[in-house]
């Protein structure tokens, strides 16, 4: 994570209150310097954020409703600087937040960094935590307050490139419990104005792809990687046939009883674009139970159960794929065809 610019401010309110009076805000007018302290706080928050992302999607393009993607078009095209759109952003989140009761004073921060050569930008909301630390020259102790980083809730991440470019989806974000447990925290998605992406054919293809590099990465052995891959089938057209989401979470003890979190921490470290649920698409998942390719004039399809009994293989030699015992009459049509006898057998 190289920091290229961050900066810091304060949104400070009272639980239990609400309305444009409940807040005050304090904002910083110069950016962080890039010491040691910011670069651990921001690779911290970095890590954990890798780990609890589970929600991907893009920002919504009324600029004049969504003003935050505007700031960010405005920021990008020179118009403002780092500390203006930050400090526009901040006013966002500050009006959206007053709008929730349960909300508390927060720190939201902003890093503008390169990661494998690409620009990304990171906005997470802190929160201040009590605890306990030390007089280093007398020996007291005294209290402390220290950035509750384990608890992040608000947090969201723009890939700069992909945004430019409309390459979809651009936006992760954490979206952290159900019910009213995942509403407290959506004052700061809506101040965003993120919108999850919900394509089915995109989440399934992607968490498929996660699934044989994951059986790849644990050195499977190919009746496990099987085995697998049905287990996956099976969960993905059970989901469909209830007209219920795919669960990462469950999928991952699916995948792995022995360790349930195996896979969907896999997913998230090494930042696979697939978000908690989704609408498994029967297109994508059927692939794994059956193949079919048309080439040509020729459509061939079969069951994998079929590669594995070997009623059909491939031959590498004749680099041809090769099928077993076929229907008699199928023969026989193959010879009349090309001007053969139907009771020839050559």
């Amino acid at each position: 994570m190289n920091i290229q610019q961050s900066i810091i401010h304060r949104i400070a309110k009272e639980r239990d209150s609400s309305g444009a009076e409940s807040i005050e805000i304090n904002v910083r007018n110069e950016t962080l310097p890039l010491d040691g302290r910011l670069i651990k706080l921001g690779a911290d928050v970095l890590k954990l954020y890798g780990t609890l992302s589970n929600g991907y999607g893009t920002l919504g393009d009324d600029l004049d409703i969504h003003r935050f993607p505007k700031y960010l078009t405005d920021y990008s095209s020179s118009d403002i600087d780092f500390i203006a759109l930050t400090s526009k952003t901040l006013n966002v989140i500050a009006e959206s937040m007053s709008q929730k009761s349960l909300t508390t004073t927060s720190y939201p921060i902003f890093f503008k960094y390169v990661n494998k050569g690409r620009d990304w930008l990171l906005i997470a909301v802190l929160k201040l935590k009590e605890g306990v630390g030390i007089d280093e020259e007398t020996l007291d102790l005294n209290d402390s307050l220290i950035f509750d980083i384990h608890n992040l809730r608000e947090a969201a991440r723009i890939d700069i490139r992909k945004w430019a470019s409309n390459e979809q989806p651009y936006l992760s974000f954490i979206k952290r419990g159900s019910g009213t447990d995942a509403e407290s925290s959506k004052y700061f998605r809506d101040a965003l104005s993120c919108l999850e992406y919900t394509d089915a054919k995109f989440n399934t293809d992607t968490a498929l792809r996660a699934v044989d590099d994951y059986c790849e990465n644990q050195e499977w052995n190919p009746e496990k990687r099987q085995v697998t891959r049905a287990k996956v089938f099976e969960y993905c057209k059970t989901k469909k046939d209830a007209n219920e989401p795919v669960n990462l979470t469950a999928l991952s003890a699916v995948i792995n009883d022995l360790e349930p979190n195996s896979f969907v921490s896999f997913v998230r470290e090494n930042e696979y674009p697939v978000s908690e649920t989704f609408s498994p698409h029967p297109d994508s998942y059927k692939k794994l139970q059956h193949l079919a390719k048309r080439f040509g004039t020729i459509s061939l399809g079969f069951d994998v159960g079929d590669l594995v009994a070997e009623r059909v293989y491939y031959d590498a030699t004749e680099e041809s794929i090769v099928i077993c015992n076929p229907p008699v009459d199928l023969v026989e049509q193959m010879q009349k065809a090309i001007g053969g006898s139907s009771n020839s057998s050559e």
